[in-house]
């Protein structure tokens, strides 16, 4: 019996009616992750031919871009629950970095007097914390491609955590400079590597929604430190305080990492029978997995690497730095 055709709707594509054969195609080209986006398929006639391999969401029409595996380790299969909980962690990690750079903005008076300086001069740390959160933000880049998502989020949030706390406990303003500086390079890790979360465990009808939510917070952060801060200052008289409250929100965050968060790199090109094991949660979380598969599963620092590269000689990329 002879097949019928199929219509097939693509965005930006004009609708393209095709055999079942060519239906396999397009379900390839799927798989494999190319440009081409699938928003919805309609079937004429009751055979479907090689339609039903294809997965679309609960609304029926919508293709689930990219295909999920079988895998219950396959991120995009995660449970509901288990995906969101991982976006507020990845949300308010990206949060915790300018919230702790606009809470400084309200120390710096009192800071000045302690220390027998101008407010204009203790600024100077509030200057380099938020150049470092820029540099920190490229710098991680790589990582989470050779290294993998888990422990750079694991290990910049500890780190990040444990120099806030030295600048609530500095005594000079030269260890505070050294620490804030490094305080940003380390808490910026999330305001980049949460972005490769989302895309690694909501399909892409689902990005702009999730974006919208993990940016919400971390947009709020800024603003929200300068207010508590003045609240705190004005009410106790104690610039220490403000930080004490920055590290308090770190150690929540670094709490629901360490319980709930988990490696979301999978090769989906890797048929599921080849995949590595995948050992502990916690193997994964602090990197010990990533180091023992990387050979055969991330990819290699140089390449890793050159992928940011590409991306600063981009033409539109070059005039927009300058400027």
């Amino acid at each position: 019996m002879e097949t019928k055709p199929h219509a097939i709707h693509v965005e930006g594509v004009p609708t393209i009616t095709t055999a079942s054969d060519h239906v396999h195609h397009h379900l390839s080209d799927i798989e494999q992750g190319n440009e081409a986006i699938l928003l919805r398929i309609d079937t004429d006639g009751e055979e479907k031919g090689g339609i039903d391999s294809i997965r679309v969401a609960k609304d029926g029409h919508t293709v689930l871009i990219p295909q999920p595996s079988d895998d219950p380790n396959d991120p995009l299969n995660w449970s509901w629950r288990k995906k969101h909980i991982i976006l507020f962690i990845i949300a308010l990690s990206a949060f915790c970095g300018d919230f702790g750079s606009g809470a400084g903005i309200s120390t710096i008076v009192l800071q000045g007097a302690e220390w027998d300086m101008s407010p204009n001069d203790v600024n100077y740390a509030g200057n380099l914390n938020v150049i470092m959160l820029g540099i920190g933000g490229l710098f991680w880049i790589p990582f989470i491609y050779f290294w993998g998502r888990a422990p750079v989020l694991f290990w910049t949030q500890v780190a990040g955590t444990l120099f806030t706390l030295g600048c609530a406990l500095a005594t000079n303003f030269t260890t505070f400079y050294g620490l804030r500086a490094l305080m940003g390079f380390t808490l910026t890790a999330c305001q980049t590597i949460g972005l490769s979360y989302i895309k690694d465990m909501f399909f892409f009808h689902e990005h702009a929604r999730k974006i919208g939510l993990w940016a919400a917070l971390f947009l709020l952060s800024p603003y929200c430190g300068p207010l508590f801060g003045n609240f705190i200052i004005a009410g106790t008289g104690q610039w220490r305080i403000v930080f004490w409250l920055v590290f308090a929100v770190c150690c929540f965050d670094l709490i629901l990492i360490v319980s709930f968060a988990d490696e979301s790199w999978y090769r989906r090109d890797i048929p599921i029978a080849e995949q590595p094991p995948r050992g502990t949660r916690l193997l994964r979380l602090i990197g010990v997995w990533q180091i023992r598969v990387h050979n055969s599963y991330f990819l290699p620092v140089l390449t890793a690497c050159h992928r940011l590269l590409a991306v600063f000689i981009l033409p539109i990329i070059v005039p927009t730095m300058i400027y």
